[in-house]
């Protein structure tokens, strides 16, 4: 139908670029999505993975390891909200705005193994001056909180906020970013994110050689993972 559309997806893959651990992903989602105009973009999604680490490559205290070791199935209902009106195309935006809203909830109700709620908000402007500055600004919040029975009140270690590197807090090594085990030194992330980078994006300028194929960015990054929300 026009404005709705409807898909069913699965996949695995194995992650080895989280320092602090490697560890598998199955999963399999149930997801619908409406279009009800052109800037508006609505998520509804049932999805169930199950998360497993390698244990022989946790860095943290070893009374830790079988809890954070185990596997996990996780499972739940997720909400997405997008609103985007970045101009001329997404990618290379000179104007306009992006929001993004997501709300996950993790239940036993639903066959999970571990309960806690998920929400995380992202938006992002970008201003282009006459003389061709462009100046991109991108907050992202995020908090995560445990519930239930002790047995099901956890969130597993692949599911807990990573922070740092090229793409997310510059400043910091990949994933290094917030808290760390007081043992190895290693991070464990967190049950909260803030992180706001600005960037200032100049007109290329045309060199020999080159032409105009280099670009020159002025940026500013803060931020962290922290343990709980309120920390922030």
């Amino acid at each position: 139908r026009p404005g709705l559309s409807l898909s069913i997806s699965g996949g695995y893959n194995n992650a080895q670029d989280v320092i602090t651990y490697s560890a598998s992903r199955l999963e399999g989602n149930f997801r619908i999505t409406q279009h009800p105009n052109p800037i508006n973009t609505l998520i509804y999604q049932f999805t169930y993975r199950r998360v497993k680490v390698n244990a022989a490559t946790v860095q943290v205290a070893p009374n830790l390891i079988p809890l954070l070791s185990q596997p996990v199935r996780v499972g739940g209902p997720e909400f997405t909200w997008i609103h985007d009106t970045r101009r001329p195309q997404p990618l290379d935006a000179k104007h306009g705005w992006y929001n993004s809203v997501q709300e996950f909830l993790a239940d036993n109700k639903f066959e999970s193994e571990a309960n806690f709620n998920r929400f995380e908000w992202s938006n992002s402007s970008y201003y282009t001056f006459p003389n061709k500055l462009t100046i991109a600004r991108n907050t992202t919040f995020g908090f995560e909180r445990a519930f239930g029975k002790p047995k099901y009140e956890q969130i597993p270690l692949p599911e807990r906020f990573f922070a740092g590197g090229a793409q997310s807090l510059r400043g910091f090594g990949l994933n290094q970013a917030g808290p760390r085990d007081s043992l190895t030194g290693f991070p464990i992330g967190g049950a909260a994110l803030f992180v706001n980078q600005t960037e200032f994006l100049f007109p290329n300028p045309t060199l020999p050689y080159l032409g105009n194929a280099l670009g020159f960015i002025l940026f500013h990054d803060m931020g962290n993972v922290f343990n709980n929300a309120s920390d922030i």
